[in-house]
C-alpha cells in the first residue's frame, strides 16, 4: 500500500496535541497541501498516512494510532463507526469526486462511454487498471459502473488490480496498463496520463468522502483540523486538486 508520512510544521508548536490523520491515498496531494496550511496557521504539527481505506479501516480496527479517518468509500467508514471506535457526532461527508477513464499520453484510446461500444475491444488486448474491485473504492465504484454499463464480464479477464488507486494511475503512467479507471483527481495531478471520458456519477453510487475523529484518539488540536478541513481555506484547495467539497465553509 502507498503509505506515506509527514510531519508539517513551520514554527513552535505550542499547546498542541497529537494529530495522525489516516486518509485515502486519492487525497494525498491535496490533504499535505491542507495540512500544511493547518500547521502554518496553528503550528501544529500534523501526521499524514495515505493508503487504500480497507487498509486503513483495517488498520485501526487493530489499534493503529489515529486521531482521524478519510475515507473514499462509506461502507468503510460504517465499518469502524458500527464497531463504536468513532467519536459520537463528528462523522460528516467531506468531499465528492468524479471517476473517469485515462489512457497513456502519448496512446491516446478513442472510446466513450455513451457511444456503448465493446471496451475490451478498444483495449486492443491491453490491460486495464483499476484499484483492487474486493477492497479499494475506486475499483468497487469502478466495478459498479462497468456491471451497470454492461462492460464488465467483457473486460474482467482484462483487468489488473493494485493495491490502491495511484497504484492503478502509475500502471497506466507508465504505460503497463492500455487504459485505467481513477478518481479525476489522480488524472488531473498526473502528466502523464489523458482523460478519455468520464463515468456518469447515475452509473455508480456517488463517490463520497466521510471524515470522522477516532474516539480513543480525539483531542482539541484534533476537533480543531477537523473544523480546519471544513474552512474555506481547506475547501479552495481541495477544489483546486478537483475534489467537490460538500461541507459549508465555516470561514
Amino acid at each position: 500500500p502507498l503509505v506515506a508520512l509527514f510531519s508539517l510544521a513551520t514554527g513552535p508548536a505550542l499547546a498542541c496535541d497529537p494529530v495522525s490523520v489516516y486518509a485515502a491515498a486519492s487525497t494525498t496531494d491535496a490533504l499535505t497541501e491542507v495540512a500544511r496550511a493547518f500547521t502554518a496557521e496553528t503550528y501544529c504539527e500534523v501526521t499524514t498516512v495515505f493508503a487504500s481505506s480497507s487498509t486503513l479501516a483495517k488498520q485501526i480496527e487493530a489499534g493503529a494510532p489515529a486521531t482521524l479517518f478519510l475515507s473514499a468509500n462509506l461502507d468503510w467508514m460504517d465499518r469502524i463507526e458500527e464497531q463504536g471506535l468513532l467519536a459520537p457526532e463528528t462523522r460528516k461527508d467531506i468531499l465528492g469526486n468524479d471517476l473517469v477513464l485515462v489512457a497513456p499520453k502519448d496512446e491516446p484510446l478513442d472510446y466513450r462511454f455513451a457511444d456503448g461500444g465493446n471496451l475490451t475491444d478498444a483495449l486492443g488486448g491491453g490491460r486495464l487498471a483499476l484499484g483492487n474491485p474486493d477492497g479499494v473504492p475506486a475499483g468497487i465504484y469502478a466495478k459498479e459502473a462497468l456491471i451497470h454499463l454492461g462492460l464488465w464480464d467483457g473486460v474482467a479477464p482484462h483487468v489488473i488490480a493494485g493495491d490502491d488507486v495511484r497504484t492503478a494511475l502509475a500502471w497506466v503512467a507508465r504505460g503497463e496498463a492500455r487504459a485505467g479507471i481513477v478518481y479525476r483527481t489522480d488524472a488531473q495531478i498526473s502528466s502523464d496520463v489523458i482523460i478519455v471520458d468520464a463515468l456518469s456519477e447515475g452509473s455508480h453510487e456517488p463517490v463520497r468522502y466521510p471524515i470522522a475523529l477516532i474516539e480513543a484518539q480525539e483531542n482539541d488540536t484534533a476537533r480543531e483540523f477537523l473544523a480546519f478541513m471544513s474552512g474555506s481555506k481547506a475547501s479552495k484547495i481541495f477544489a483546486r486538486f478537483g475534489f467537490t467539497p460538500l461541507d459549508t465553509p465555516v470561514n
